[in-house]
């Protein structure tokens, strides 16, 4: 595309719709009639061959691509705003209605949810947070401004140099199984974990950002497991092995919160794996951002405050 042809005041009318959602307010907040608002739309939906606003009973909402591009605008928005004055955009939490968009896993939602979301109650009971699938489109949208955040396993050797990357938290594997297990108890040798029968979780990888690392780490020790089972979901694992005779290899932070509130128990693995180290990523264009800096300030003051779920006693 010839960006010569792009008349930048539609950025503006653009960032004004997606935020607005009505025409009429989009109109009002950057001071242009509302014909000419609804010509930025018309000629905005011929840019992108997408509706973008669309009519769902009284209101108007937004389709999944404005959705998806609502971020990157939102950041176009504050370079060009530091591009033009040489200031950054305060950003107050206790009012802002910012929307953070972070790509994650099942695993880090269930560590650190509660006290995200103890503290946005808190910090800025208006903002919002969208949890989207850590998945291979992960680092294409960290570049391009879809999303804010990124969190899991994230070697740095699989990060492009533009992106940023801090270490959060360790983590190690054991094994899983019911309560009443006849096999899996205490320390089970190599050929007993062999023969075991097991389920596992499994998803598309990027850059080593998946659940199923714990199958890459296996592999390399030479260990060949009897799988019966592949679920979609790390959260489903437990449940799976709580009715049955499947066993399964978790990070223990996992195993430990499940053992909890159903009948299983973790066992030690009769082999070592390295430790795997969850990270959060951001984009170094945007590092700066005040509202993206207090994002990554609020999710690492709340990995200390995980709560570690009671250990339950081996058997």
């Amino acid at each position: 595309m010839n960006l010569s042809a792009i008349d930048v005041n539609l950025v503006i009318a653009l960032d004004a719709l997606l935020q607005e959602r009505s025409v009429t307010l989009a109109a009002r907040r950057v001071g242009l009639s509302q014909p000419a608002m609804s010509h930025a739309l018309t000629r905005l939906r011929e840019l992108f061959s997408d509706p973008l606003l669309i009519r769902v009973g009284r209101q108007m909402a937004l389709t999944s691509r404005a959705e998806a591009m609502t971020p990157q605008v939102a950041a176009i928005m504050l370079d060009l705003a530091s591009l033009f004055d040489g200031t950054t955009p305060a950003f107050d939490p206790a009012t802002s209605d910012r929307a953070f968009r972070i790509a994650t896993t099942e695993y880090v939602e269930l560590l650190l949810l509660p006290q995200l979301n103890a503290a946005l109650a808190q910090g800025g009971p208006r903002l919002a947070v969208h949890l989207l699938p850590l998945d291979a489109r992960a680092v294409d949208a960290l570049r391009n401004g879809e999303i804010d955040l990124a969190i899991g396993v994230l070697p740095p050797d699989g990060l492009p140099s533009d992106l940023r990357r801090a270490a959060l938290f360790e983590d190690r594997f054991a094994g899983l199984a019911r309560a009443s297990h006849p096999t899996a108890r205490g320390r089970v040798d190599l050929p007993t974990y062999a023969a075991l029968p097991h389920v596992a979780a499994s998803r598309p990888r990027a850059n080593g950002a998946h659940e199923g690392v714990a199958d890459d780490l296996i592999a390399a020790r030479g260990v060949a497991r009897r799988e019966v089972m592949v679920v979609p979901n790390v959260l489903l694992l437990p449940h799976v092995v709580a009715a049955s005779d499947l066993v399964a290899t978790v990070a223990t932070r996992l195993g430990r919160a499940f053992s909890s509130v159903l009948p299983l128990r973790t066992f030690d693995l009769p082999f070592e794996l390295p430790p795997i180290e969850i990270a959060m990523a951001w984009n170094s264009r945007t590092e700066h951002d005040p509202a993206r800096a207090w994002l990554r300030r609020l999710v690492t003051d709340a990995v200390p405050h995980m709560r570690e779920p009671p250990r339950r006693k081996r058997v």
